[in-house]
C-alpha cells in the first residue's frame, strides 16, 4: 500500500513540474487574437504643405505721366497682344504745350539765324580791320548763345512728344488681363511713383505654385522632385507639378522658419486660376507592388504570457539574424528583467529593423524580424525578411488581443 502511495505521490510531482514548465505556452495557445493581412500594394513618401498659384510672368502696366484717363480699350480677363493699345490719357493739356513749345522753337530759329548773319558780317569785318575783337567777341557770344537756346527748345518739343507717345498706354507682352485699378475720367498722378493701371500674365497654359515649407522638411525636397496638388474648387481632381526652384531665402510664418519652393504646373485645361490655394504633397519615395504590413502589428504589445513563451525564440533568432552591431544590445535587452517588458523588448532595434507576431502551421506562436523600407503612418514596406524565410501576401499577422467578455 505505501508503494502505490509512493507512485502515486511520484506520479502527482512529474505532472506538477510539467504543468508549471509548460503553463506559459499553454496559456499562450489558450489565448484569441485579432489579426490582420500583409497584402500587396504601393507605398510612398511625402511632404506635405500649402502654397499660392500665380502666372509665371506677370506685368504690372502703368503711366509715366500724369493726367486724366481718357479711354479704356480692356477689361478683365481680355487677351491682349504685345504692342495692343490699353487706354489712352487726355492729351488736351500736352496738346497745348506742344504748340507752345514748337512756337518758342520757332522763335529760337529765328534768333539764331539772326544771330548766325551777324557773326558772319562781323567776322569779315573783323578780318578786316574794320571792328574790334570785343565786339568780335561779343557777335560769337550771341551766336553760341542762341544756337543753344534753340537746341533747348528742340529738345522741349521732343520731351512734349515723347509724353504724347506715353499718353498711350500700350501691352509690354501678351497674356491676359488679371487686374484693372483704373477707370476712365481717374486722374492719375505719376509724381513720385508709376500707378499701376493693369497687370498682366504672360501665359496662364503654364503657372507656378509658391509653396511654403518648413525646415524640418525641407531638405528632403530636390529641383525636378515631383509634386501633386488640389485645389478647394476641384476637391476630386489631382494636379500635378515639378519642383523648379528652392528659393534659400528663410521666410517665419508664426516663429517656424519656412523655405519658398516654385513648383511649375501645366495648366492646358485653364482650370487653375492665379492666386487659388493649393494643398501639396511632394512625392519623395515610391514603391509600387511590393509587400505591406500594417503598422499595428509592430506596434502590438504582448503580454507576460506570450513573452514568457517567445523569449528562448528570440533570443535564437536575434543571435541567428540581427547584424553584429545591434545583436549584442539587443540580446542584453532580452535577457534582462527590467527591459524584457511588453513596452520595451523591440527598443534596441533600430528604426529599419523591426518584427512581428505570428502562428505557425501548428499553432505556435512566431517571431518574424523584417527590414522596413517606406513607413507611412498607416502601413510600412517590407523590404525583407532578416531569416531568409519570405511570408506571402495574405498570410495572418497578429495585431492584437481579444478581450474575454
Amino acid at each position: 500500500m505505501k508503494k502505490w502511495r509512493w507512485i502515486v505521490f511520484g506520479v502527482l510531482c512529474i505532472s506538477a513540474i510539467v504543468y508549471f514548465k509548460f503553463k506559459p505556452a499553454l496559456k499562450a495557445k489558450n489565448l484569441e487574437f485579432t489579426y490582420t493581412f500583409l497584402e500587396k500594394g504601393n507605398i510612398e513618401t511625402i511632404v506635405s504643405s500649402t502654397g499660392t498659384l500665380e502666372a509665371i510672368n506677370t506685368v504690372e502696366v502703368g503711366t509715366q505721366i500724369s493726367g486724366t484717363i481718357k479711354k479704356i480699350y480692356v477689361d478683365y480677363n481680355d487677351k491682349v497682344t504685345a504692342g495692343q493699345l490699353l487706354a489712352e490719357m487726355d492729351l488736351k493739356l500736352l496738346k497745348t504745350n506742344l504748340s507752345s513749345a514748337q512756337a518758342n522753337l520757332a522763335v529760337s530759329l529765328a534768333q539764331l539765324n539772326h544771330a548766325r548773319d551777324e557773326l558772319e558780317r562781323d567776322k569779315k569785318q573783323f578780318d578786316f580791320g574794320v571792328i574790334s575783337d570785343k565786339e568780335f567777341q561779343n557777335s560769337k557770344y550771341n551766336f553760341e548763345q542762341a544756337e543753344s537756346a534753340h537746341k533747348a527748345a528742340l529738345a522741349a518739343v521732343k520731351n512734349i512728344e515723347v509724353s504724347i507717345g506715353y499718353a498711350h498706354i500700350t501691352s509690354p507682352i501678351s497674356g491676359t488681363i488679371t487686374e484693372r485699378s483704373v477707370e476712365e475720367g481717374q486722374t492719375v498722378a505719376a509724381s513720385f511713383a508709376t500707378p499701376t493701371m493693369f497687370i498682366i500674365a504672360e501665359d496662364l497654359s503654364k503657372m507656378q505654385i509658391l509653396a511654403d515649407v518648413d525646415e524640418s522638411d525641407i531638405g528632403y525636397i530636390k529641383n525636378g522632385l515631383k509634386a501633386r496638388f488640389t485645389v478647394q474648387t476641384y476637391p476630386k481632381k489631382i494636379f500635378y507639378g515639378q519642383v523648379s526652384q528652392i528659393r534659400m531665402q528663410p521666410i517665419k510664418i508664426n516663429n517656424i522658419v519656412n523655405y519658398q519652393v516654385v513648383i511649375d504646373v501645366n495648366n492646358e485645361e485653364k482650370l487653375l486660376l492665379p492666386g487659388m490655394t493649393a494643398s501639396i504633397e511632394f512625392i519623395i519615395k515610391v514603391a509600387n507592388n511590393v509587400l505591406l504590413v500594417n503598422n499595428s502589428t509592430l506596434r502590438f504589445r504582448p503580454n507576460e504570457v506570450m513573452l514568457a513563451e517567445i523569449k528562448p525564440l528570440l533570443l535564437t533568432k536575434g543571435k541567428a539574424y540581427l547584424p553584429d552591431s545591434i545583436q549584442p544590445s539587443f540580446i542584453h535587452a532580452i535577457n534582462t528583467e527590467e527591459l524584457y517588458t511588453s513596452e520595451n523588448f523591440k527598443k534596441k532595434l533600430p528604426p529599419e529593423i523591426d518584427g512581428f507576431f505570428i502562428k505557425n502551421e501548428k499553432g505556435k506562436l512566431e517571431f518574424k524580424f523584417i527590414a522596413i523600407g517606406i513607413k507611412t503612418g498607416l502601413q510600412s514596406e517590407i523590404k525583407s525578411f532578416l531569416d531568409s524565410i519570405p511570408l506571402k501576401e495574405g498570410t495572418k499577422i497578429i495585431n492584437g488581443i481579444k478581450s474575454k467578455k
